[in-house]
């Protein structure tokens, strides 16, 4: 069994467009052997865009977020002390807090992160799948 955190657009993706995900990304959210997990940076980082325009088809996820998570049957994965201190302290070149939070939270909980973001595998030691 593999603890799966998906990003924001993969969590997206994987509720609405899932041919949008790659071969080996749908393969393993479809395994029932997967956990599936879901940040609340990712709840951030999604109703943030959407009010600022950013990413206006997200509404169904911006407005709910823990509903679309739970049919999908994804765990909700809060954001700790742990966490930020983490985020803020990797040497990564990498300015964006999502994907720092996302990665943190990677490390820290033992998770393999699924995301499109090519900026992930610059980090040595994560667990990730394209």
């Amino acid at each position: 069994m593999t603890a799966l955190l998906l990003d924001s657009h993969v969590f997206a993706w994987a509720t609405d467009r899932p041919d949008r995900l790659s071969r080996a990304a749908r393969a393993a959210l479809s395994d029932p052997a997967n956990t599936l997990v879901v940040s609340a940076a990712s709840a951030w980082e999604v109703t943030t865009k959407y009010r600022l325009g950013r990413w206006p088809e997200a509404e169904r996820l911006a407005t709910q977020f823990a509903e679309t998570a739970e049919a999908l049957g994804a765990a909700l994965l809060p954001i700790t002390v742990h966490h930020a201190t983490r985020a803020g302290s990797l040497e990564w070149n990498h300015t964006d807090p999502f994907d720092r939070m996302l990665a943190a939270q990677a490390f820290l909980e033992d998770l393999t992160l699924v995301s499109v973001d090519r900026a992930f595998a610059k980090l040595q030691g994560l667990k990730l799948i394209r």
